[in-house]
């Protein structure tokens, strides 16, 4: 006997159920197939729902859980499916052993509701809040399964029944709000309560609860009204997730459909549930003043809302239901709510309304909050809601105000019926021509055209806007005067009732790429209302913001959402991998439907376009640019003259706001074909392994990847992309098919990302590739050339840096160096950089200086494979190894490997033999920096003496670079050049240079000039060997004097005077009054006034005296130790050779008789001075008439010293000498020298003859001098 039927709707298994005593049907609600039923319980099933398991608990066939209660136990089955290709939900399975079963203690569960989580809730006829806790395995203080009552404390049960006086109000409805996780129960005496499950939804706890009472007392004030029927009973209650509003929480819906918004937060802030307040009212459908619709009345009885759209089920009579449906899809974007309505008969009562669930979307994400229906239509499947009834069940499809176009386009069979019109001025022009795009671009190629017509013949003009004064600021939404709303039926003007004490819930619009279509035209920022407005406005036509809004729509899942994310593979968490966050197929729908718009736009671009008054024309796709510029212009807009433009404002305003959505139209053009490339490219990423490519690229562009945006990508992503393609191709360069056939791909879908350069580059980049794996040296030197061609034509394409260091590990020098000079032709095709070089390079030449820099960076690669050559030719051998076995050396084969010097000089050579000289000034410049100067002055190039001579003028520090130049000239037999130039290095002021070098570069400046003399006969030639000779003596002067300094005690002022002399050289009077005068050196005041010319004979003598005093302050009185007079030796015959040839510097008579003077006085053997002489040079002949003259002046100093006799000594150990060495006097100067002497002799005795006895060795003297006679007779 039948005594319980129940029946329901399970959308998420697009399931109907049906409840028969103690058995359940289940069924696919479409078709009616599949029917599964359990009847494994003995009780009357009361309730029955369908629950998402705990993750972990059970096998992974179990899907679902069914929860059925009946009077005394509750059951929990497990839910299984066969999934078939078009339905993972296909074939239902109910497990035959129930997974749990636990007592309901007589508590009979009235309803059930699941949490995302899988916590399973029940409602209980006694007024509680039961929870079925269930987890994998049993526990130490809890079994696998239990009931939990939260209503009630734990001690409970010690209170007796009787005892408890509160009335019984079972819980007959529960709903979870999973984006929130909060719980709300109604029970059937209408009082509602809030439970709190937690931040993270597994915790409870009751916050809030309202009675009945005061829900209608708070209604009836929002309504202002006395009629009590609106509000007599709660039929339903409905949850508004997040998706739908983020202030408003909980709707419950009254018998005669009038609705209440609840939040359980104040002022609807983001937080966790706190209280449960009434905040906005609702009349029903047909209560608005001007409406005579029908109304609801009081017998709702079911309800269902989702997505913004409340569905009611009304009694008619007990036999039929009428359906009512009240949302807001026609009025997106509105401040006042404003809704339309519909009324649907219904044969039967209606049991369960539901939706089916949306179809997947092509993006794996959500917005919160969900955007109107308008935004997401063209990527979303009419909604279709399920209706349950006793007389079966309903499919209804909910049309989209797309599918209403649609539906009024077949109706009037075109665009041009009133309905078509009405509808574009219920929607606006903006987003009626957005929702004729649809259509236009849909797969109906009448209704197509149908769209395309109505899209240009409603879709206006752009024009100007005059405003003087937009009149006083409007109210904000959120001010006092908030809105109470009522429905308006569908094709009625919408009404807005007189403000009450509630605000309206929906949120604000969504944000798209694309703004609303008003530009200021002349004002910049934006215009504040009730505030004067300087100039006009433009208002873009409703054809173009239509576009922008459609485009923006289509890319609005991706445009700001990351193209990549990072995961390990389990095992391998060092390996991170790369994966598109949009699938293969998404991007695929997405593409298309790009490319529908793009053929669209393309396609009817020159409709509006004035007839071309040449008579010329041109194909579509040739003219394209031109078409995009006057695409939208008004139809035979006649071309004026610029003076008839003048003459009307109102024309020139037109034009300008043509102009300006024909430039707009164009940069939306340029962003479509953008979105359309890079997808293509990423839809061939992704079917080429995505990760395999990206895990090629620099460490640095993957950091990229990582939070790179689809709009970033399109918008600033080009190196990035180029980057990919590259890795792309090189990965399958080593197959020919596959690449060319990657190649041509790229070139059609992607051609701005992938030009025909683009695939040359790619083509000698494959070349090259499988160029380095050939073992066939003839081979491989072919590939390498053909790769050089290609790579030739592209060089702006390529990394220069990187092919270079291909073709430098197969020792492709000529390759390196004929890329880079093309390279650096191609980027300086005018030559700024040779002009800018040849002038010096001039500061204020910017341009030129840009240039000179880029082909410097060109010319890189060169030098990098210089310089690692350089390197392995520099590079210390291997040691050798000990020998395994004693005996002599084995000799072993060793591989053929490249000379490093040959392949070095053999680069080299190819630099030089080019016509590029800024590229001879690149290696030349890296030949100094490489400390290689001896191999550039080997050099022979018709450039690197003009690239010294430029170095050293640009140079502040030329010193190294003269230094090469004067060797170079050496080095090519140009010694004046040389000479010059160490001419110019001997006087440059440089800190760094000592004397001692400055000395150096004036004697070799001497000798280059000497050098030149020989190979020419100029007269120049003269003049400047005369010119280096008479500095290189001044510079010795110099060297002299700084090194007389050194020898000095090292005051301050000394220090400094040698630093100076150090720093440059200077001229003879300096030297004379600065150095050699101040610091007293006497050698160096005579060599500098033997060096000027200049004769003063008391100024010589005194200088002479002075030096010899300087040497003799030191030697004692009485001294005969040659090794004590051999400081004053050295010195005398050291300057005495200097001076001797000159008798003007060199006094001989007045240093004769100064030296025997200080000789007397102080001992001296009186042979020291005449030896002395002698070694200088002195002829015997002429110091005997010195010494003769000397005896004969009588000078009275001898006598005054007491040594009259000196002279007379000193002359006879002279003639002494002349015996010994007769060889002192020529042969034929003897006798006449002989005479002289026995005259000079004779005349000696007869002086000695007056001379007084009692003078000591009077005697002794006349003796020595009679013996000399007849010595000197013997001598012939």
């Amino acid at each position: 006997m039948q005594c319980n039927c129940a029946m329901g709707l399970m959308p998420e298994i697009r399931r109907a159920w049906l409840t028969v005593d103690s058995t359940i049907y289940l069924w696919k609600y479409e078709d009616g197939k599949d029917l599964a039923y359990f009847d494994g319980l003995n009780e009357v099933i009361l309730t029955a729902a369908l629950i998402s398991p705990k993750k972990g608990v059970f096998q992974s066939h179990i899907g679902f859980l069914l929860c059925l209660t009946t009077a005394v136990d509750i059951t929990i089955l497990g839910v299984s499916f066969t999934a078939l290709q078009t339905d993972p939900h296909g074939e239902m399975h109910l497990q035959p052993s129930p997974l749990f079963n636990l007592p309901s203690d007589n508590v009979s569960m009235l309803s059930a509701a699941g949490t995302g989580e899988g916590r399973i809730f029940l409602a209980g006829k006694d007024s509680c809040l039961y929870e079925v806790v269930y987890q994998a395995d049993d526990g130490w203080f809890s079994s696998k399964c239990r009931k939990v009552n939260h209503s009630q404390s734990s001690l409970s049960f010690l209170v007796p029944s009787f005892l408890s006086f509160s009335e019984e109000d079972p819980l007959i409805q529960m709903v979870v709000d999973s984006s929130r996780h909060i719980l709300y129960t109604r029970s059937s005496k209408d009082t509602m309560t809030v439970y709190d499950l937690g931040s993270d939804g597994l915790s409870l706890s009751r916050v809030a609860q309202i009675g009945f009472r005061d829900i209608c007392r708070l209604t009836l004030s929002a309504l202002r009204t006395g009629d009590r029927s609106l509000a007599e009973s709660l039929v339903g209650v409905s949850v508004l997730p997040r998706s739908e509003s983020s202030t408003l929480h909980l709707l419950a819906v009254t018998s005669a459909g009038l609705r209440l918004y609840f939040t359980t937060t104040p002022n609807g802030e983001e937080a966790r549930p706190s209280l449960l307040a009434l905040v906005h009212v609702r009349l029903p459908p047909g209560f608005s003043p001007s409406s005579v619709a029908v109304r609801p009345g009081s017998t709702v009885h079911h309800t269902y809302h989702s997505k913004g759209t409340l569905v009611m089920s009304a009694s008619q009579t007990e036999e039929r239901d009428t359906l009512w449906m009240v949302d807001s899809d026609l009025f997106p974007f509105q401040t006042s709510c404003m809704e339309s309505h519909v009324n649907l008969p219904l044969e039967g009562r209606t049991w369960a309304i539901s939706e089916t669930l949306d179809p997947e979307d092509c993006t794996p994400y959500s917005h919160y909050p969900r955007p109107p229906v308008v935004v997401t239509q063209h990527a979303e499947s009419p909604r279709q809601l399920v209706l349950l009834t006793t007389q079966g069940s309903y499919l209804l499809t909910k049309l989209r105000p797309v599918d209403q176009l649609r539906h009024l386009l077949e109706t009037e069979r075109g665009a041009g019926g009133e309905a078509v019109e009405a509808f574009f001025r219920l929607h606006k022009e903006t987003q009626a021509c957005a929702m004729s795009l649809v259509l236009t671009t849909g797969t109906n190629q009448q209704v197509a055209g149908w769209a395309a017509k109505a899209f240009f013949k409603y879709g206006g003009e752009p024009h100007f806007v005059f405003p003087t004064t937009l009149g006083p600021a409007s109210q904000p939404v959120g001010s006092p005067a908030h809105l109470l709303t009522t429905p308006t039926n569908m094709g009625q003007t919408p009404q807005t009732a007189p403000p009450g004490p509630l605000s309206p819930p929906y949120p604000a619009p969504v944000a798209s790429p694309y703004g609303a279509g008003v530009t200021p035209y002349g004002v910049q920022g934006p215009v504040a209302l009730g505030r004067a407005v300087v100039g006009p406005e433009v208002q873009f036509s409703g054809k173009f913001t239509g576009l922008c809004r459609y485009l923006s729509r289509l890319l609005r899942p991706i445009w700001n959402y990351r193209m990549t994310t990072t995961f390990k593979p389990p095992g391998d968490y060092l390996n991170e991998q790369f994966q598109s966050n949009f699938s293969l197929e998404s991007v695929a729908v997405l593409l298309e439907q790009l490319y529908t718009l793009r053929a669209f736009l393309e396609h009817n671009s020159h409709l509006f376009t004035p007839a071309d008054p040449t008579g010329s024309s041109s194909s579509p796709s040739a003219n394209l640019h031109h078409r995009m510029l006057n695409f939208m212009r008004p139809e035979g807009m006649p071309t004026e003259s610029p003076s008839t433009v003048q003459q009307s404002l109102t024309r020139k305003y037109k034009a300008d706001a043509h102009l300006m959505e024909q430039n707009s139209l164009k940069a939306l053009h340029q962003l479509l074909v953008h979105c359309c490339e890079f997808l293509s490219l990423w839809k061939l990423l992704c079917e080429y392994q995505l990760n395999l490519t990206i895990k090629d690229v620099t460490n640095d562009q993957k950091e990229q990847l990582k939070i790179a945006s689809f709009r970033h990508l399109v918008v600033s992503g080009k190196p990035l992309t180029s980057a990919l393609i590259s890795r792309l191709l090189e990965r399958h360069a080593g197959d020919s098919g596959l690449s060319d056939t990657l190649s041509a791909r790229l070139r059609e879908t992607t051609p701005t990302l992938f030009s025909h350069d683009d695939a040359t580059a790619s083509k000698a980049q494959e070349l090259l590739s499988v160029a380095v794996g050939l073992k066939s040296q003839f081979d491989q030197m072919n590939m390498l050339r053909d790769s050089l061609k290609h790579f030739s034509q592209v060089t702006h394409q390529i990394n220069l840096s990187s092919v270079c260091s291909q073709y430098h590990k197969v020792a492709y020098y000529e390759g390196i160096v004929e890329l880079c000079l093309c390279a650096a032709l191609h980027r300086d095709p005018q030559g700024m950089a040779l002009h800018y070089y040849k002038n010096g390079q001039p500061q204020d030449d910017l341009v030129g200086r840009a240039a000179f820099l880029e082909r410097g960076e060109v010319y890189a690669p060169v030098t990098v494979a210089l310089e690692e050559l350089s390197s392995r030719e520099t590079a210390t051998p291997l040691s050798s190894s000990v020998p395994l076995n004693p005996g002599p050396p084995t000799e072993r084969a060793e591989p053929d490997k490249p000379d490093p010097r040959k392949e070095f000089a053999e680069m080299l050579a190819l630099v030089l033999r080019s016509k590029d000289e800024l590229l001879h000034v690149t290696v030349y410049s890296w030949l100094i920096a490489a400390h290689m100067a001896e191999t550039l002055v080997e050099i022979q190039s018709p450039f690197i003496e003009d690239y010294l001579n430029n170095m050293a003028s640009v140079q502040q520090d030329n010193r190294h670079v003269l230094d090469l130049l004067w060797r170079y000239y050496e080095k090519t037999k140009a010694y004046s050049g040389a000479a010059r130039i160490l001419d110019e290095l001997a006087h440059k002021q440089d800190p760094e240079l000592t004397l001692d070098q400055r000395v150096e570069y004036m004697s070799r400046g001497v000798m280059c000039a000497k050098s030149s003399r020989l190979t020419t006969t100029s007269d120049t030639i003269g003049e400047l060997l005369h010119e280096l000779e008479e500095k290189m003596e001044v510079a010795r002067i110099q060297l002299q004097i700084s090194e007389a300094l050194k020898l000095q005690p090292q005051t301050q002022p000394v220090k400094t005077a040698i630093r100076k002399l150090d720093g440059q050289l200077a001229d003879i009077s300096t030297l004379y009054g600065e150095y050699a005068d101040t610091f007293e050196l006497s050698e160096c005041k005579l060599a500098i006034v033997h060096c000027a010319g200049h004769y003063d004979p008391t100024l010589i003598e005194s200088l002479w005296r002075e030096i010899i005093d300087g040497e003799v302050k030191n030697i004692p009185v009485g001294v005969h130790s040659p090794s004590q007079l051999h400081g004053l030796r050295t010195k005398l015959v050291e300057l005495g050779q200097q001076y001797s040839r000159s008798e003007r510097y060199f006094p001989l008579a007045y240093l004769v008789q100064l030296l025997e003077q200080t000789g007397a006085r102080l001992e001296w053997d009186s042979g020291f001075v005449h030896q002395t002489l002698l070694e200088v040079g002195v002829a015997l002949s002429t110091l005997f008439g010195i010494y003769d003259r000397l005896f004969k002046a009588k000078d009275s100093f001898w006598m005054t010293v007491g040594k009259p006799l000196h002279v007379l000594n000193a002359i006879h150990s002279l003639v002494l000498v002349y015996i010994e060495r007769p060889s002192l006097v020529a042969n034929f100067e003897r006798p006449s020298f002989n005479a002289t002497v026995k005259d000079s002799l004779s005349h000696y005795l007869v002086e000695l003859q007056t001379m007084t006895s009692d003078i000591r060795g009077l005697n002794q003297t006349i003796s020595d001098l009679r013996s000399l006679e007849p010595q000197i007779q013997r001598i012939s």
